[in-house]
C-alpha cells in the first residue's frame, strides 16, 4: 500500500511526502478503509473535493490532508469538539503475524512442565488424569523454559501448562490506572494466562511467557492471606480473574473446591470471574454469602468475533441461573463495552436478556469502556487483523491509554445505567477505571473509600 499511496497522493496533490508524513497518511487511510470497507481511490476522491485542501500549497497541503482524514476517521468526535492531534495515535503499519497460535474451543495442552518441588501435587495428578497422553517434563524453575525457547508474541497462546510453586507474588492491590479512581479491589494471583483468546485482552502486551502458569501450592496462599487478614480493619473485595479466567480450567485445577470453603466467614467478598460455563465444582459444594461468581458479558456478536473459545452468551447466562438456584451470589461485568454501529440495540437487548434469565438484586455490576495501551493496539493488529474494535473513536487519555472521548463514554454509561435501572434499582453499579467526573453519573463519589462503602453497603 505504501508505494501506491505515496504516488497517488503526490500525483493528485502536487507535493512530495516525507517519511513521517507518509506514515501518518498511510495509517489514517488504512484505518478509514478498515472502518468503512471503502477503497483508497474513494478516499482520494473525497480529499480532492475538500475546499480547505485546495486552498493550501506545499507543506500546508499535508496538514490540510491530515486534518481532513482525521475528521473522517473520527466522525463523532470531530462534530463534537476540536480534535487534539497529539491524542491521535498513528503508529507505523506492520504486517499481521503469519505463525500466530490460535486457541481451540476444546482445550488440550501440548506439553506440561512441572517444577520439581511440586511434582507430587494434586493439580499435576489432575492434569495427567485428564490428558494421559500429554508429555510431562520436570524443571527446577519454570523460567528455565525461556532460556531455551525465546518468547515471541506469536507463541502467546501455545497450549503449554507450567505447574509451579509460587514463592512471593501471592496477592496485591489492583493497580487501576493514573488519574482515575481506585475501587479498592485486591487480586489473588492464582495463575497467569488463559485458554481463551479475547482480542482486547491486556495480557497480550503484559506477559512475556507462553501458555498458562498455575501454582500448585494453594496452602501457601492461605498462610500468607491469614497474616494479611490480621492487619485489615474493613472487609475487602478480592478476586482471581485479573491475570486468568477464574473458572475456565477449574474442572482440572479444582481451585474452587478449596477457595470457597477457605474464604467462608472471612472479612472478604471473594470473587470468581469468568467467561466460561465451567461450574460443576461449584455445584458440588455449599455456597457462601461472601463468595460472588461473576460473569463477564458482551452481546453475542462481540463474543463470536472478539472472545475466541469462550462460552456463548446463552451458556454463561444458563450457568449463572444454575448458580443462583444454588444460592450463590452473582455479579456481572459489562467490560469492555465496545462502541459500534448498533451498540445501543445490542447492549439494551443484552441487559434485557440478563434480567430475563436471572432475578435481581446481584452483588454488583461493573461497567467499563474499551481501553488499552498503545502497545496493545499494535499487538491486536498483529494477532487479530480481522478485528476492528481498536479502529473505534479511541484517543490517548490522561493515563496514556486509548479511550473513547468523555462525551461518548458519558453517553454510553448513562444509557447502560438507565437500561439496568429499568429492571433493577438495588444492585450497586460501578465504573472501572474512570475519574471523579465520570463517577458523578452514578453517585456522588470522589474517593476509594466512597466506592468501597457503596459496593459493600457499609
Amino acid at each position: 500500500m505504501l508505494k501506491k499511496l505515496k504516488k497517488t497522493i503526490e500525483t493528485n496533490f502536487s507535493f512530495r511526502l516525507n517519511k513521517n508524513q507518509l506514515k501518518d497518511i498511510e495509517r489514517l487511510c488504512f484505518e478509514i478503509i478498515k472502518r468503512e470497507n471503502t477503497t483508497l481511490k474513494e478516499i482520494v476522491e473525497y480529499l480532492k473535493k475538500d475546499p480547505q485542501i485546495k486552498k493550501q500549497a506545499g507543506r500546508n497541503k499535508f496538514f490540510a490532508i491530515k486534518s481532513s482524514l482525521i475528521k473522517r476517521r473520527f466522525p463523532l468526535a470531530s462534530k463534537k469538539e476540536k480534535i487534539d492531534t497529539k491524542k491521535v495515535f498513528l503508529p507505523h503499519l506492520k504486517s499481521p503475524l503469519k505463525d500466530n497460535w490460535r486457541v481451540r474451543k476444546e482445550f488440550k495442552p501440548l506439553k506440561i512442565f512441572v517444577e520439581k518441588e511440586v511434582k507430587g501435587s494434586l493439580i499435576l495428578d489432575n492434569f495427567k488424569k485428564n490428558f494421559p497422553d500429554v508429555e510431562v517434563e520436570e524443571l527446577n524453575y519454570y523460567t528455565e523454559y525461556l532460556k531455551r525457547e525465546k518468547f515471541k508474541i506469536s507463541l502467546l497462546k501455545k497450549p503449554l501448562i507450567f505447574i509451579i510453586k509460587e514463592r512471593w507474588d501471592f496477592f496485591k492491590v489492583c493497580p487501576c490506572t493514573k488519574y482515575h479512581l481506585r475501587c479498592g479491589y485486591w487480586i489473588l494471583n492464582l495463575g497467569m494466562g488463559c485458554p481463551f483468546d479475547c482480542s482486547y485482552c491486556f495480557l497480550q502486551q503484559y506477559t512475556n511467557f507462553p501458555g498458562i502458569i498455575l501454582p500448585a501450592n494453594l496452602e501457601d496462599f492461605f498462610t500468607q492471606f491469614d497474616r494479611f487478614l490480621k492487619k485489615i480493619k474493613r472487609p475487602i473485595r478480592l478476586g482471581t480473574g485479573e491475570f486468568c479466567d477464574s473458572l475456565a480450567l477449574d474442572y482440572i485445577t479444582e481451585y474452587s473446591l478449596k477457595l470457597i470453603p477457605y474464604f467462608k466467614e472471612k472479612k472478604v467478598f471473594f470473587e470468581l470471574k469468568t467467561k466460561s460455563n465451567c461450574i460443576d465444582n461449584l455445584l458440588k459444594i455449599n455456597p457462601s454469602y461472601n463468595t460472588v461468581i461473576s460473569f463477564s458479558l458482551n452481546p453475542s456478536s462481540i463474543i463470536k468475533k472478539e472472545e475466541i473459545a469462550t462460552a456463548s452468551l446463552k451458556e454463561r447466562l444458563e450457568a449463572a441461573k444454575e448458580l443462583q438456584k444454588k444460592r450463590y451470589p452473582i455479579g456481572f461485568h459489562f467490560d469492555p463495552i465496545i462502541h459500534f454501529l448498533n451498540w445501543e440495540k445490542e447492549y439494551k437487548e443484552l441487559i434485557k436478556e440478563v434480567y430475563t434469565y436471572l432475578k435481581p438484586p446481584f452483588s454488583w455490576i461493573s461497567l467499563g469502556l474499551l481501553r488499552g495501551s498503545r502497545k496493545l493496539k499494535t499487538v491486536v493488529e498483529a494477532r487479530f487483523p480481522e478485528s476492528k474494535i481498536f479502529y473505534g473513536e479511541l484517543f490517548l487519555g490522561e493515563d496514556k491509554k486509548l479511550r473513547y472521548p468523555k462525551f461518548l463514554r458519558r453517553r454510553i454509561y448513562q444509557n447502560m445505567i438507565k437500561w439496568i435501572r429499568e429492571f433493577d434499582e438495588e444492585t450497586p453499579v460501578y465504573l472501572c477505571m474512570e475519574d471523579k467526573e465520570m463517577w458523578q453519573i452514578i453517585k456522588n463519589i470522589s474517593t476509594q473509600r466512597d466506592i468501597e462503602d457503596y459496593l459493600l453497603k457499609l
